[in-house]
């Protein structure tokens, strides 16, 4: 849309009631997808920023051409809305359950490193995380606001590549099934991730056990919690970088998997 058409909107929609009723269902649309989206703020500071960011995009979005006429019934309106609701919160859930698998990935490693006692208020959620948790889903979301999903969830949504029209969402059997099919990556991007540590303590409590077997005055348990601990934290520093590669390779397919959801 133009930059005079743009600044037409205001103006239109006061006039045009089927405007401003598609005006509203693109902020319903908008107002979800902000509401649980990763990366794009928590807490009060990020109330402040996404919620007039919802505004301003379902201003953009408005297309007189596609408008819904105002319904005359109420229960067709709290219908479309629970659509448009849908559709926001559908396409935010798609790349939180890549976060959602990296969190999994910290609660494993840091279980098996002994690290659960040690808890972080996640911002979010103000649910307690582990240390290596909360540092894996903030690297989950660095990766994802580097590779522009953030973009690719806001094009769909927008309609920049097939339009949705307001009020119209259904989750098709397809969607459905792609959308559980994504749920259940979460546990496996968590076992992926986490593997490394896993497999290194494992070895290293196995040669542990082998010590105390041949040299039996050594306290065992003395040795094996800050060398557990710290075996952990330097696989986990050596795989950042295949980490990073991984969401990044998750993210990129983001888009094709948000058109088999949403279509």
């Amino acid at each position: 849309m133009g930059e005079p058409s743009f600044f037409a909107v205001p103006q239109l929609i006061i006039e045009r009631l089927d405007v401003a009723w598609g005006f509203l269902l693109l902020l319903t649309r908008y107002t979800a997808f902000m509401m649980f989206a990763p990366g794009l703020g928590g807490g009060l500071a990020g109330f402040l920023v996404r919620y007039p960011a919802a505004v301003i995009l379902a201003l953009v979005s408005v297309r007189p051409d596609q408008a819904m006429p105002l319904p005359p019934d109420m229960a067709i309106m709290a219908a479309q809305a629970a659509s448009e609701m849908l559709l926001g919160t559908v396409v935010a859930l798609i790349p939180l359950t890549i976060v959602a698998g990296a969190q999994t990935a910290g609660h494993l490693a840091s279980g098996t490193m002994g690290l659960n006692a040690a808890q972080l208020i996640d911002p979010t959620t103000q649910a307690a995380l582990p240390d290596l948790a909360r540092i894996y889903s903030d690297f989950a979301i660095v990766v994802f606001l580097l590779v522009g999903g953030h973009y690719v969830a806001i094009s769909e949504l927008a309609g920049l590549n097939d339009a949705i029209r307001p009020g119209t969402f259904i989750v098709s059997s397809t969607g459905l099934d792609a959308f559980v099919t994504q749920t259940a990556r979460i546990f496996q991007i968590g076992c992926l991730l986490a593997a490394p540590v896993i497999v290194a303590l494992l070895l290293t409590n196995f040669v542990m056990g082998i010590i105390s077997k041949a040299v039996p005055t050594i306290n065992i348990f003395i040795i094996s919690f800050p060398l557990t601990i710290g075996v952990g934290l330097v696989i986990s520093i050596l795989a950042l970088p295949e980490v990073m590669h991984f969401l990044g390779r998750e993210f990129t397919r983001l888009a094709d998997v948000l058109a088999v959801v949403i279509r």
